[in-house]
């Protein structure tokens, strides 16, 4: 947790903020004084989240919206100006897999499921990425951090769709930052690499430690911590970088 205040009176939205490094970027921006939205389509889980910030310097607030809708994340961020006069931060940190869609090799990929990664990991932070930007460019700041993965650089045999759609996000964020830099609003992202993966079978959890420079999981509090510098003053003269968190692993070599 950080020892200071740097986010205090700062509205900061985190899109899959109910689990696992979206909840762990949410108790790092309120342990520093943020109001926190939660983002995420399951309101036991977000009322379980709010929970676990009880306590902290900064509050927790509902941000029930399924991302991939234009109307519904339009409607969260209309009511979150509103309600709070602006949107500082914007962390797009939900991705993975919608329900009913499968991890497949590019011959065994339907336009389905293809579509369906597509949509969570790409079009999510495109359009949340879009509906903030007129309170930020009103007011002439805002960060927006993007949670890319290891498989957008190395590839991923049997997920394919889900690393191009993170490839994609790369692309996105250097494009924005160019867009928008110069009116006040960085732009940046962080590259996740050995995150902690429920259920993963421990003798692949032993080998993918063994590919790290630093030979174990990272900590999900450890990716949090990446994601608040790129929103802080400390990172004022970065623009459309993404940050490798990945313990080494993206420069693992075979050979």
């Amino acid at each position: 947790m950080g020892d200071r205040m740097r986010f205090e009176n700062k509205l900061v939205i985190i899109t899959g903020g109910a689990g696992g490094i979206g909840r762990a970027t949410a108790a790092r921006f309120a342990s520093e004084g943020a109001t926190v939205v939660i983002n995420d389509v399951d309101d036991e889980r977000i009322a379980d989240a709010i929970a676990t910030l009880d306590g902290l310097p900064g509050r927790a607030v509902a941000g029930r919206a399924d991302i991939t809708s234009e109307r519904e994340v339009t409607a969260l961020v209309d009511v979150l100006v509103r309600d709070h006069g602006g949107v500082d931060i914007l962390v797009n940190n939900a991705g993975g897999m919608l329900p009913g869609a499968k991890w497949s090799t590019v011959a065994d990929c339907t336009l389905d499921d293809w579509n369906s990664f597509l949509a969570l990991n790409l079009t999510g932070p495109f359009l949340m990425s879009r509906a903030v930007l007129p309170s930020m460019l009103s007011r002439g700041r805002g960060h927006i951090v993007s949670v890319s993965s290891i498989s957008a650089v190395n590839g991923q045999i049997a997920g394919s769709a889900y690393a191009a759609a993170k490839a994609g996000l790369t692309g996105l964020t250097a494009s924005l930052a160019k867009e928008v830099g110069a009116k006040g609003i960085s732009v940046n992202g962080i590259i996740i690499g050995n995150a902690p993966f429920p259920n993963r079978d421990p003798e692949r959890q032993r080998l993918l430690d063994s590919w790290v420079h630093l030979a174990r999981v990272g900590d999900r509090s450890e990716f949090a911590a990446v994601i608040a510098f790129l929103c802080s003053d400390d990172a004022s003269y970065l623009s459309g970088t993404m940050v490798p968190v990945d313990g080494g692993f993206h420069r693992f070599n075979l050979l």
